[in-house]
């Protein structure tokens, strides 16, 4: 099977390279008086983003010319492996905040659930693939997918992480109402969760805290601490901003500035215009993320894309959502921007992959056929 004729699309490429340089400037200076005031260096979390930059562009390139096909005959490997390590973590992490989402390996310290996310989306497009000649079946086609969809989404909800899970659950089901799966399939499967959601929002302290909060903000305006501050940023940057490193926000009045609220950050150094740089580079992504799964005629390199691009803006959405009061607030960070872990790695990979399957948008259909017969 041949590599893609086609070059690169840089209408996604670019608004990446873009973000990834941009969080480059607005990581240092989001970090840089927490970061002095606990290890007495300004730039010591900008250090370490700064080598996770270098690894994210050699991920990005690496994925971007590595054949998104062999991923196919990957995924159900890559998908156990996320679901053994979303297992461990429950019962092995320590807690950060009252939580257990990070495994450490001693040199690294990654949340399972940022693999988890394109490991499902990579394994459930393959299922859509394979089972194409009877998804609309409810016990051969549908079920079968929902299971590693129920079983992932539970797993990331018990660390507790239930925003992540909602995205992913979100973003997968959307993946899903493009294949031949019947919707009544998947609506019964929402309104059939409804009441587990609730008994979970209700069990948890921190989600009905979080979820008082907003509805307090949205009846009288007044924020809780975090949200108010976030808001507080975004107003003090006006049109132009206060200038780059000039943030007030930043010196202890957000926490965390550099990580889940840096879209604050960005609006009060760089006003208007930064915001609508950012809001912009993922609308780009989107539309070409889109056209790019419309115009693929391997099946998996469709369901692939469409997936991707839904996660990675979803992200984008819900953060960008939260530091303007419009969603209640979560702890999920805007891919590429925020101060970056094995997130802004897996992103770049995702970004790569992506990359890859626009490379192959004009191939022969006897490649997808190759693909669909496991002969590759």
């Amino acid at each position: 099977m041949k590599f893609g004729k086609n070059k690169i699309d840089v209408l996604i490429l670019l608004p990446v390279l873009l973000l990834i340089f941009f969080s480059i400037a607005i990581v240092y200076s989001a970090s840089s008086d927490y970061a002095l005031q606990k290890w007495n260096d300004a730039a010591y979390l900008f250090k370490q983003h700064l080598v996770r930059v270098v690894i994210s562009f050699v991920v990005l390139f690496f994925f971007a010319k590595f054949d998104y096909r062999y991923l196919q005959d990957l995924s159900k490997l890559l998908v156990f492996i996320a679901i053994i390590l979303l297992a461990v973590v429950l019962f092995t992490s320590s807690q950060v905040k009252n939580v257990n989402r990070w495994l450490s390996l001693g040199f690294l310290s990654f949340q399972p659930s940022d693999l988890a996310k394109y490991a499902l989306i990579i394994h459930v497009s393959t299922l859509l693939v394979r089972k194409e000649g009877y998804l609309d079946n409810l016990y051969r086609g549908y079920l079968p997918i929902l299971l590693y969809l129920l079983l992932v989404c539970g797993l990331v909800a018990l660390q507790p992480n239930f925003s992540t899970a909602l995205i992913i659950f979100g973003s997968t089901a959307l993946l899903m109402l493009t294949s031949k799966i019947k919707v009544k399939h998947i609506v019964i499967t929402v309104l059939s969760l409804l009441p587990a959601a609730a008994f979970f929002i209700l069990s948890k302290s921190y989600i009905r805290e979080r979820l008082e909060n907003y509805a307090e903000y949205s009846a009288s305006g007044t924020a809780q601490h975090q949200l108010s501050q976030a808001i507080v940023g975004l107003g003090n940057g006006g049109i132009l901003g206060v200038g780059i490193g000039n943030s007030i926000q930043k010196e202890f009045f957000l926490p965390e500035s550099y990580g889940d609220f840096i879209f604050s950050i960005v609006g009060e150094e760089y006003g208007l215009i930064g915001t609508l740089f950012v809001v912009t580079m993922f609308a780009l992504i989107l539309y070409r993320g889109y056209k790019t799964a419309k115009m693929m005629q391997d099946p998996f390199g469709r369901y692939l894309a469409f997936g991707i691009t839904t996660l990675l803006v979803s992200y984008a959405i819900v953060n960008m959502s939260v530091a303007s009061g419009i969603f209640p607030t979560t702890g999920v960070p805007i891919p590429f921007v925020s101060f970056g872990g094995t997130a802004l790695i897996l992103n770049a990979m995702a970004a790569g992959v992506l990359l890859n399957i626009s490379s192959h948008r004009d191939d022969m259909l006897e490649g997808a056929e190759e693909i669909k017969n496991g002969k590759v």
